[in-house]
C-alpha cells in the first residue's frame, strides 16, 4: 500500500495534530507500507529527528508561502502522487488543494479532524464552509474525527456528507511504551500537579491560578505548567499577583519528551473550554496520571469519572479544586493503576494504527 501523509502546516510549539500525523507516518512505514511524508517538520527539529533516512519525506509550509501557496501545495501534491504512485492519502490540516488533486486523480483521501468550532457568519468564514462542504461532498473523502464528539460536530454541519464516509478514530498516546513503563505516583504530600499544552485562551489557563488559590489552605502542592503561547506573559503576571510565585514552576515550552513532563507530576489538571479530544489527558493515564478536567468535547469518551479521573462544568474552578482535593485523597492508588489500566487497553499507538491501516486498505481495495 503506497500513502500519502500530508501535514501542511507544524506548529512551534508543536501540536497535537503535527505529533499524530507524523506518528501515523511512522507507524505505517514499520508495518512495511511505502510511506511519503509530506510536511513542515524542518520547523520542528524535536520531530524532524525521529523521520528515518529511507522514508521518502519532502519539506512543504504552505503557510510560509506568500504567492499562491495553493496552488504550489497542488504541484507538490500532484508530482508526488503520479512519483510514487499513491494509492490512498492520509490528510492532516488543511486540504482544498490536496483534495483537488485527488478528485482528478480518484485517489481516496481520509481528512482526520483534529478540532471542530462553529462558524461565524463573517465573509471569509462562509467561503471557508463552502470550500469544506465541497471537500465533504465528493465522494471519495473520507473524515476521520478524533473523537466521537468532533465527528458528530463536523457531520452536524454538513449533514450532506454520507454517513458511511464519517468515521472516529481516538488518538493513540504517543511514546505509549515509554509512559505505560514510569512507575506509579505515589501519594503526596507535597502533592504535584501538572498541566501540559498551550497556553492560550482555549486552554483558560487563568482558571489554574484560581485553582491555586483554592487548595492554598488545603493541600501542600506545586502546578507545573509545560507549554508556551500568547497568554503565557499575562499567567506569569497572575502567579504573582496572587503571591503564588512559590506554588508555581512555570517550565515553558517542552521539547524533551512527553515522558520528562509526565513524570514530574502525579496529577493533571485540565481546564480546558474546547477539546476535541484531550491527547495530555491520554497520556497522562497511560503514565497512571489521575486527571481533573473540564467537562468538554471529546474528554468524557477518554475519562472515565470516579474511576481514572473526574470532570466539572466548563468554568467551575470550585469544583476543579474539590477534584483535585478528591483524586489527592485516599483512593489516590486505585484511580492511579485504573488511569493506567485503561489507557493501555483503549488508547495506545498500536489501537489506533490498527484502525487507520485497516480503513486505508479497504479504501486501496475497493473500485
Amino acid at each position: 500500500m503506497n500513502v500519502l501523509v500530508w501535514s501542511t502546516y507544524v506548529k512551534h510549539p508543536v501540536g497535537g495534530m503535527e505529533r499524530t500525523s507524523l506518528e501515523i507516518a511512522l507507524q505505517l512505514h514499520q508495518r512495511g507500507h511505502r510511506v511519503i511524508l509530506a510536511g513542515a517538520y524542518d520547523n520542528a527539529p524535536e520531530l524532524r529527528a525521529k523521520i528515518p533516512a529511507n522514508m521518502p519525506y519532502y519539506f512543504f509550509d504552505m503557510h510560509r508561502r506568500r504567492l499562491k501557496p495553493h496552488l504550489a501545495a497542488a504541484r507538490l501534491a500532484g508530482r508526488l502522487m503520479d512519483q510514487h504512485r499513491i494509492q490512498v492519502v492520509s490528510a492532516h490540516g488543511s486540504v482544498f488543494a490536496l483534495h483537488e488533486v485527488c478528485r482528478r486523480r480518484s485517489i481516496p483521501m481520509v481528512w482526520t479532524i483534529h478540532g471542530a468550532e462553529a462558524r461565524s457568519p463573517g465573509i471569509l468564514n462562509r467561503l471557508k464552509t463552502a470550500a469544506v462542504r465541497r471537500v465533504f461532498t465528493w465522494q471519495g473523502t473520507h473524515m476521520v474525527g478524533v473523537s466521537r464528539a468532533t465527528s458528530e460536530c463536523i457531520h452536524g454541519q454538513f449533514p450532506e456528507m454520507d454517513a458511511s464516509r464519517v468515521h472516529s478514530i481516538i488518538t493513540g498516546g504517543m511514546n505509549d511504551t515509554a509512559l505505560a513503563a514510569l512507575p506509579l505516583p505515589q501519594p503526596g504530600p507535597p502533592w504535584h500537579l501538572g498541566f501540559i499544552g498551550r497556553v492560550v485562551r482555549q486552554k483558560r489557563p487563568l482558571d489554574l491560578v484560581e485553582v491555586a488559590r483554592g487548595l492554598e489552605s488545603h493541600l501542600d502542592y506545586r502546578m507545573h505548567i509545560f507549554g508556551d503561547g500568547p497568554l503565557f506573559a499575562e499567567l506569569r503576571k497572575a502567579v504573582q499577583v496572587a503571591g503564588l510565585d512559590g506554588r508555581f514552576i512555570l517550565h515553558g515550552y517542552w521539547d524533551k519528551g512527553t515522558t520528562g513532563m509526565v513524570e514530574q507530576f502525579q496529577i493533571l489538571v485540565h481546564p480546558a473550554e474546547e477539546e476535541p479530544l484531550g491527547l495530555s489527558i491520554i497520556e497522562s493515564q497511560l503514565a497512571g496520571r489521575p486527571v481533573a478536567a473540564y467537562q468538554v468535547g471529546g474528554i468524557p469518551e477518554i475519562l472515565r469519572e470516579g474511576v481514572t479521573g473526574m470532570m466539572v462544568p466548563v468554568g467551575d474552578t470550585t469544583g476543579l479544586v474539590a477534584a483535585v482535593r478528591s483524586l489527592a485523597g485516599p483512593s489516590f492508588v486505585g484511580l492511579s493503576q485504573a488511569a493506567r489500566m485503561r489507557a493501555t487497553q483503549e488508547f495506545t499507538i498500536k489501537h489506533m494504527i490498527d484502525q487507520y491501516e485497516a480503513l486505508f486498505e479497504r479504501l486501496c481495495a475497493s473500485p
